[in-house]
């Protein structure tokens, strides 16, 4: 295994560590607001295992970009404090499945990563308190949060209003876009009304999110 699949499987455990048996009371607005770099320099919050793990590899230059993953890490673990230590314990194994057991951590990690701002790492917080609380499925979750990293911030707020949206006249690009992330689809047969909504996906969104 090459250093930088070791450090990444390192960076995976460790959440999985952190969201099951980590205390995250430490995190709040307060800690929010002093900043990364504050963070870092101070060793704050050093005893929540992925926050230690990920601040190593930002000093070091390895794996991790730049210390913006550290602020979405930190914002997505936030929201997640808001479910039961119980909850939090079960939450992995309810995330994955018989077929790629050690992915959970993995996939969450490389969301994350991947997400434009802090406010999108929040959305993906709630999303997994809404899956810890019985609220969405465990495939629900995923495409959750496959909508959240891929979409734009500003098409994920138009669908507060998407019941009173006809998708069928939803300016072409964000339409598309709607479209590509599985929010609708078109109708093939007789019935055909042209575009229309994921409902359940949109219900979830808008009541839940944002």
């Amino acid at each position: 295994m090459s250093k930088e699949k070791e450090d990444n499987k390192e960076l995976s455990n460790s959440l999985v560590e952190t969201i099951s048996s980590s205390d995250l009371t430490n995190i709040g607005k307060d800690i929010l607001e002093i900043g990364v770099d504050r963070i870092l320099a101070d060793g704050l919050l050093k005893e929540i295992p992925v926050i230690n793990v990920a601040t190593g590899f930002w000093k070091t230059g390895i794996a991790i970009r730049d210390y913006r993953f550290i602020t979405k890490l930190l914002h997505f673990l936030n929201e997640s404090s808001k479910l039961t230590l119980k909850q939090r314990e079960e939450i992995i194994n309810k995330l994955e499945d018989d077929k790629y057991q050690s992915e959970a951590g993995e996939k969450l990690i490389s969301i994350i990563d991947n997400l434009e701002t802090k406010s999108k790492a929040k959305l993906i917080g709630k999303a997994i308190c809404l899956f810890g609380n019985d609220i969405i499925s465990r495939d629900e979750f995923w495409r959750i949060s496959f909508i959240i990293e891929k979409l734009p911030t500003s098409d994920i707020n138009a669908l507060k209003n998407w019941k009173a949206t006809d998708l069928n006249k939803v300016e072409h690009t964000r339409k598309h876009l709607y479209m590509s992330v599985g929010l609708g689809w078109f109708v093939l047969d007789m019935s055909s009304t042209g575009f229309v909504w994921t409902e359940r996906l949109c219900e979830i969104i808008s009541e839940h999110l944002i």
